[in-house]
């Protein structure tokens, strides 16, 4: 079984198929998905592109901020450029975790910080990213916007129409942002 959870972690490390990945299909939703009201299926359906779409920025931007801050400032990165705020909740986040006893989330600390938390890094160390992106004022203002648009999204609530076309002109803002 460790060699196994060893074997699936590198497949997921370096986006590997040696054969050991679990399963990918459905089979959670052939034995209790079809007990769920229809009304509430389809908004999952409705809502999976939003939760797509958020989970690749959100992790794209998991990667820039990796990406910049190791080939600005080393190894040492995280001890030296996040603010201390953002360290103490990844602590926290990872000591509430281990003693539930769930699998680990990750070996890496970015990989427990929030969307807010991933922009308080970037401006904190705007001088790293100042080349990446045009101004802070429309950093701060996209990424509150997409904050916003975030809670129904990762709390399972439909959005608005109103609001999906918000999030898309979001995204648009942010990549508008990166120049």
């Amino acid at each position: 079984m460790s060699i196994e959870a060893a074997i699936q972690r590198i497949e997921r490390e370096h986006d590997l198929d040696l054969g050991h990945r679990p399963p990918t299909t459905d089979t959670i939703d052939e034995t209790y998905y079809p007990q769920f009201e229809e009304k509430i299926r389809r908004e999952a359906a409705e809502m999976s592109a939003h939760y797509r779409v958020f989970y690749c920025l959100e992790n794209s931007i998991r990667s820039l901020v990796v990406d910049v801050l190791f080939e600005k400032h080393g190894e040492q990165w995280w001890d030296a450029k996040v603010p201390d705020s953002v360290k103490n909740h990844v602590a926290a986040t990872r000591k509430k975790e281990k003693e539930f006893g769930v699998s680990v989330r990750s070996q890496e600390a970015i990989d427990y910080t929030t969307f807010g938390e991933l922009s308080e890094i970037i401006k904190s160390n705007w001088t790293d990213f100042n080349e990446i992106f045009q101004d802070v004022k429309a950093l701060e203002r996209v990424t509150a916007t997409l904050n916003v648009l975030r809670g129904p999204i990762a709390h399972c609530k439909p959005l608005a129409e109103d609001e999906v076309v918000r999030l898309h002109l979001s995204i648009r803002d942010w990549f508008r942002a990166m120049g």
